[in-house]
């Protein structure tokens, strides 16, 4: 008797599903074989849209979606939170969560807006929803967020890990930076300043405005 157990969860798509197992045994004549399990994964619950935002650091990150439970049994969503991650980004003091319902057992709403202003970042973040259903005690969302500056600087840093010290001091040394208007196209540089007397700064504009 062999079991086997597959958690529908952990598989990326619902849908058709199969998953093969090799068994060996001590028989000559069948010293190994496959199994094979195949299997429906059925979806859970369906959103009214896709879970991304894409915008500037100043502007309002405001996100709707509707939650709808496909299981033929009333499922409550009781409550959501980000999920704990790696990269440190506490985004529940940043980005807030909310779940109302619509009609109970059967449709949610699941608000989401910024609490705290976002760094300049692209990452996908998950969000679990919490339920009253023994099967299905939390789902997880991914969400991708999208952060940009007005002004982008390519590169954002130079180390300079090559440079040698000469008898007379430093070698000098010439870099460029570009300066990139990512919306609109009025950006004006009117002044570059080095925090040091052995450093020149020359502004060329390449675009007007961008």
């Amino acid at each position: 008797k062999v079991n086997i157990k597959i958690d529908g969860v952990k598989l990326s798509n619902p849908g058709l599903f199969e998953k093969n197992f090799t068994v060996t045994t001590n028989a000559p004549l069948n010293k190994q074989f496959v199994l094979e399990v195949r299997g429906t994964v059925k979806r859970a619950f369906e959103l009214s849209g896709e879970m991304r935002w894409a915008g500037y650091t100043d502007e309002d990150l405001k996100v709707e979606t509707t939650i709808t439970n496909l299981l033929p049994v009333p499922v409550n969503i009781t409550g959501a939170r980000w999920v704990d991650d790696s990269r440190g980004y506490n985004l529940s003091e940043k980005i807030g969560l909310k779940v109302e319902t619509i009609e109970k057992g059967k449709k949610y709403r699941l608000k989401i807006w910024k609490k705290k202003e976002l760094a300049p970042d692209n990452f996908v973040a998950e969000i679990e929803l919490a339920t009253d259903y023994p099967k299905l005690r939390a789902k997880r969302v991914p969400m991708a967020i999208t952060v940009m500056n007005d002004v982008e600087v390519q590169p954002d840093r130079v180390i300079y890990g090559e440079m040698e010290l000469s008898p007379t001091g430093p070698k000098s040394f010439d870099r460029v930076f570009t300066i990139v208007a990512t919306r609109g196209d009025s950006l004006k540089i009117l002044k570059a300043v080095p925090n040091r007397n052995d450093m020149t700064v020359k502004i060329q504009e390449l675009q007007p405005g961008k």
